[in-house]
């Protein structure tokens, strides 16, 4: 039982010091982070021209930053927000082709909360 312990915390140690530790699903629920760094894709579907697609929510940081991005089938960056340290509101929409877009959130040493749901109209 210790060494399961032992085991245990180092494998959060090392967790912690290469990408950080994550409870949650951004997208789905709030999501806690602590020193996290890298990069999160979802993918988002249009299906209608001219439709509006991207995501609300907001986030509370203590260190470091968030940088949410949404890109558009091509590959191109139509929407993004940066997240420093504090309290924020994010509404990260864009319209445009029937098409695969993809929301990217990158997090560098980013410490605190991040809310997002998607929105569609």
């Amino acid at each position: 039982m210790r060494f399961l312990l032992i085991a245990l915390a180092l494998a959060l140690t090392v967790m912690y010091f290469t990408f950080g530790l994550r409870l949650g699903y951004v997208t789905l629920t709030p999501t806690y982070l602590l020193h996290a760094s890298g990069q999160n894709r979802y993918g988002l579907n249009i299906y209608e021209d001219r439709a509006q697609i991207g995501v609300r929510g907001s986030c509370k940081v203590s260190a470091g930053t968030a940088t949410v991005r949404l890109l558009d089938p091509q590959g191109v960056q139509v929407a993004g927000r940066v997240c420093p340290k504090g309290e924020w509101g994010l509404n990260v929409l864009t319209s445009g082709p029937e098409g695969r877009y993809q929301l990217v959130v990158d997090f560098d040493r980013f410490t605190g909360m991040i809310d997002l749901k998607e929105a569609r109209q």
